[in-house]
């Protein structure tokens, strides 16, 4: 009795179908429904408003924040009530880092894309050969 033989084509389309499928997919969901609110600066390593200028500028009555900063235009009261000027290592800054990340998933993404393409071809020709030889046989 002839036992049929196992195409590897097939086995390693199968095999990459399931292994780079689920990671494309998860890549893919992770970019467009994943969680954007956890890729925040953390509270304890909040950056000073200096290491934040690439990233936004806060205007405050037309006049940039760290332009108030320098002039000492800018006052607060502390938890006695008494009035202090505000200086640039009081003003600290959480950023959202969400772009970079998804940016970064996405180019992750677009790799396990092409490879999942090439997997699905290599699928498919294997497929062509084992019915062809099936038709062959017949």
């Amino acid at each position: 009795m002839n036992k049929p033989k196992i195409n590897p084509l097939v086995l390693i389309g199968l095999i990459g179908m399931l292994t780079i499928g689920t990671n494309f997919s998860t890549q893919l969901y992770r970019a467009f429904w994943g969680n954007q609110d956890i890729w925040w600066t953390a509270r304890t390593m909040q950056l000073p408003i200096e290491d934040s200028k690439n990233n936004f500028k806060l205007f405050i009555s037309g006049k940039l924040l760290q332009k108030h900063l320098a002039d000492g235009s800018l006052f607060a009261l502390d938890r006695n009530g008494e009035q202090y000027r505000v200086v640039s290592k009081d003003v600290t800054i959480r950023l959202n880092n969400w772009n970079k990340v998804k940016s970064s998933i996405l180019t992750n993404a677009l790799i396990s894309g092409v490879l999942f393409g090439i997997v699905i071809t290599v699928l498919v020709i294997g497929l062509i050969q084992v019915f062809g030889q099936k038709k062959k046989s017949c």
